[in-house]
């Protein structure tokens, strides 16, 4: 199988990066056309709001399952439910004649995201080998913070000639991805690892909750923290922009694609640096670099100056992702989606929970959202530091103990 994994190319695995777009690009369409939608459905800001959760709070539930589904049936029924879900989902945000069916469309495309992009991280871990991971997945985090960039250049171009066109476009992408995985998987589905099932359903779910411990809780924790700070505020991000220097749509739309600029051009070096200097010093070297990134943001006296400063939370944030990504996929390989799935189920929790701290926040002074997305950037270090403490433990144990058994 090694050898088979060693066969692909990054170009052979393009499909898999670009599912990693899909989802970010969906959720940041929204944030640009959050002032149009208010309009559109004649309802205020606190009621808008809750399409946040609508969309991230079920994404999140539902990858504590989505994961294990992988596991015990196979990677590409479930990037077919995702993908072609997810389409239809947006398809239905793109019709809705009011806020009621569109609050639906949003935990419709949550669930259904749910079998996007942790299913195609775990796809990756399966076919590239060790030596390669921190480079397919600094591509990988690269595009899925491109589809951050993405979305709002769709949105801000479109939303102010339909804003029904942004979810017409993601239905359309959706769906040539779930096409490109089935054309895939008839070619190279033979070099993914086949899942290694119990004698019944129950065994195998036991092997995969009995595979999990403190390890994967510490991950779960570091991706609440780290997306809840660099993405948990965005939605906010327009109407800061308005109220603060009355930009427009298309202002709006280019100032918060810096963020997925950032991380496509610095992705493939981030996953190189990370292959370099380890995922622990990348994954510290990132959060820190996103703290002080979103300070410059509190303080921004322009336009431009907050964009220079996005950009920056995009830089770091690609290293942060890439180093978090790698340590995800090598954790427990016998159960890699499952892992993926719950680290990717306890990020979207940070950032589908957000709106009650952001908007109280904001509320009290706008800039302080910055500030406050700046400390969970830092608390990110407190669990990351136990990881790395138990995995030196564990490496310490592993190497005495052959030594202990010939005594």
């Amino acid at each position: 199988m090694e050898d088979g994994r060693t066969k692909l190319s990054e170009w052979q695995l393009v499909p898999f990066h670009l599912g990693a777009a899909i989802g970010p690009m969906g959720s940041n369409v929204f944030t640009v056309l959050f002032t149009i939608l208010l309009g559109a459905f004649d309802i205020d800001r606190a009621v808008l709001t809750l399409a946040v959760p609508a969309y991230l709070i079920p994404y999140a539930i539902v990858q504590f399952a989505s994961g294990a589904v992988s596991d015990l049936t196979s990677r590409r029924s479930s990037l077919f439910i995702g993908f072609g879900g997810y389409g239809a989902a947006s398809l239905l945000a793109a019709l809705s004649p009011n806020f009621p069916i569109f609050l639906v469309s949003q935990v419709l495309q949550g669930t259904t995201n749910a079998f996007t992009t942790p299913i195609v991280m775990a796809t990756l871990g399966d076919v590239v080998p060790r030596e390669r991971v921190g480079r397919s997945m600094g591509y990988f985090s690269a595009v899925n913070q491109a589809g951050a960039m993405v979305g709002p250049l769709v949105a801000g171009a479109l939303g102010d000639l339909n804003w029904r066109l942004a979810y017409l476009v993601i239905t359309a992408m959706s769906w040539s991805l779930a096409v490109w995985y089935a054309l895939w998987f008839r070619r190279y589905g033979a070099l993914v690892p086949p899942r290694v099932r119990g004698e019944s359903i129950g065994a195998s779910l036991r092997q995969i909750v009995g595979s999990l411990g403190v390890q994967v809780l510490l991950l779960a924790s570091i991706a609440f923290l780290a997306n809840g700070a660099m993405r948990g505020a965005s939605y906010l991000y327009a109407e800061y922009l308005s109220d603060t220097w009355g930009s427009g749509t298309g202002q709006v739309g280019i100032i918060l694609s810096m963020y997925g600029l950032a991380g496509l051009l610095g992705g493939p070096g981030a996953g190189r640096l990370v292959d370099r200097i380890g995922p622990y010093r990348g994954l510290t070297s990132g959060m820190v670099g996103v703290a002080l990134a979103f300070l410059l943001m509190a303080v921004a006296p322009s336009p431009l100056v907050l964009a220079i400063a996005h950009f920056g939370v995009g830089l770091a944030g690609i290293i942060a992702w890439s180093a978090f990504n790698t340590l995800v996929v090598q954790a427990v390989p016998e159960s890699r989606g499952t892992v993926s799935s719950i680290t990717g189920s306890a990020k979207f929790i940070g950032q589908g929970s957000a709106p009650l701290w952001y908007t109280p926040l904001y509320g009290v002074s706008p800039a302080s959202i910055f500030v406050g997305a700046a400390a969970m950037a830092v608390l990110v270090l407190a669990p990351l530091a136990r990881l790395r403490t138990r995995a030196a433990d564990q490496e310490h144990a592993t190497v005495h103990e052959p030594a202990a058994r010939s005594r």
